[in-house]
């Protein structure tokens, strides 16, 4: 079935030598970076666009987290670190998005029973002086949210048999990026920022790990100026020129061939000897 393809465009050598182990042509691997890396601007309607505001505006006062794609018994962990951080300044908001929204709201309604002051995001409430805990159980609004953020942890990677997430859109709004240990087929996106610039990415290897580095950057703003500057620099240099990339590839192994294929022969043959002549 491979030898059937025109183009196969994979993320690493690894991944290229696996398709030739399936029987691909070598002549049809070709690589172009990762399109991951690529975080093009996206379409905010007005009321979104205001919700984003207002927020950061009750925010512009506090210290603010935020960990993103939360698995099942990962808000364990988030939660004890946050615990911790609240007994060394009051002033933390901890901003939790669950990978899946229920999560989310079950987080919520557990928190206010143990008499949290929290705030789920669907229920458009404003932040209270004494709110300390955001819950977002709305899909669609993590690119815009990791604006509203210094610091992303991204979830989905601190338990085994996790895989991790996509760390480019944090590291492209410029927060200072922490991720744990299980990062599966991410972990050529870590590697890759990480020899771009050391300080791009930190990987933890638990919540003991994830307290110590966030109280570091709490209270060092040179490091976490230079780790959020890092992060949103290596993207840039790994995203450079993906998407030209891939459009040659194409117009080589795709378009330029159906073109010909399509052409009549007397307008090939014409072609041609408009060329020669």
């Amino acid at each position: 079935m491979l030898s059937k393809f025109s183009l196969i465009v994979p993320l690493s050598t690894e991944q290229g030598l696996r398709f030739q182990l399936l029987q691909a042509p070598p002549y049809i691997i070709n690589f172009s970076g990762d399109l991951k890396y690529v975080i093009e601007d996206i379409a905010v309607n007005e009321c979104g666009k205001r919700n984003t505001e207002n927020l950061r505006l009750q925010l512009s006062h506090k210290q603010v987290w935020m960990a993103s794609s939360i698995h099942r018994g990962e808000e364990e962990i988030i939660l004890g670190v946050h615990t911790v951080l609240m007994q060394l300044q009051t002033d933390i908001v901890t901003i939790i998005v669950p990978r899946h929204p229920q999560h989310g709201r079950e987080i919520a309604k557990k928190l206010e029973k143990e008499g949290h002051n929290v705030v789920l995001r669907s229920q458009h409430e404003r932040l209270k002086p004494e709110t300390n805990i955001y819950v977002v159980d709305t899909l669609g609004e993590l690119r815009q949210l990791y604006t509203l953020t210094p610091i992303a942890v991204i979830g989905g990677s601190f338990l085994p048999g996790l895989s991790g997430h996509n760390i480019s859109e944090a590291a492209a709004a410029g927060c200072a990026i922490l991720t744990g240990r299980h990062v599966g087929h991410f972990s050529h996106m870590v590697l890759e920022m990480q020899q771009t610039n050391p300080l791009s990415v930190l990987q933890v290897s638990g919540k003991q790990e994830l307290e110590k580095s966030l109280i570091e950057l709490f209270t060092d703003t040179t490091l976490l100026e230079a780790r959020r500057r890092a992060a949103k620099e290596a993207i840039c240099m790994l995203s450079n020129d993906i998407v030209t990339n891939i459009w040659s590839l194409l117009n080589f192994h795709i378009f330029s061939r159906l073109f010909t294929e399509m052409k009549p022969p007397n307008i090939i043959a014409k072609t041609m000897k408009s060329e020669t002549s």
